[in-house]
């Protein structure tokens, strides 16, 4: 139930920062690049999202790094367009963003206490020290 919830609001977290950065870029450049960039960062987190709770291979654990790393890019997102309203920016649509920036940082926290949680404690994937000089079998 959590993953899955932490899967529907890294979508509803595209409504605060990015889909206000795609507003404002969307007169210069064509809508589908637009689009394609800010949603970039988004679909990361929801492929660490998915990632989460599967097994821990390379694939996975790069899944969930990479998601991190989009969070991270929409986490400045959301921090650009808190700066602009509160420099005194308007839009149409100002309560959509600011929903999608709450859930953004809520998410936010949430899938990286998940991260940490699935993290090994020692920070390597290696559960053996290969430099060991024990001896393999009990003497």
């Amino acid at each position: 139930m959590k993953v899955a919830l932490l899967k529907i609001t890294a979508l509803f977290s595209y409504c605060g920062g990015p889909l206000f950065i795609s507003d404002l870029l969307k007169p210069r450049y064509p809508s589908g690049l637009v689009f394609s960039l800010t949603f970039l960062p988004v679909g990361l987190m929801v492929l660490g999202a998915l990632s989460l709770d599967g097994t821990r291979d390379r694939w996975s654990t790069a899944a969930v790094w990479a998601g991190r790393q989009g969070l991270y890019v929409v986490l400045a997102m959301h921090v650009y367009a808190i700066w602009c309203f509160l420099d005194g920016v308007r839009v149409r649509e100002q309560s959509l963003h600011y929903f999608g920036i709450a859930v953004g940082i809520v998410w936010s926290v949430a899938y990286l206490r998940a991260a940490r949680r699935r993290a090994p404690a020692d920070g390597s994937s290696r559960a053996t020290d290969s430099a060991s000089t024990e001896p393999i079998e009990p003497s």
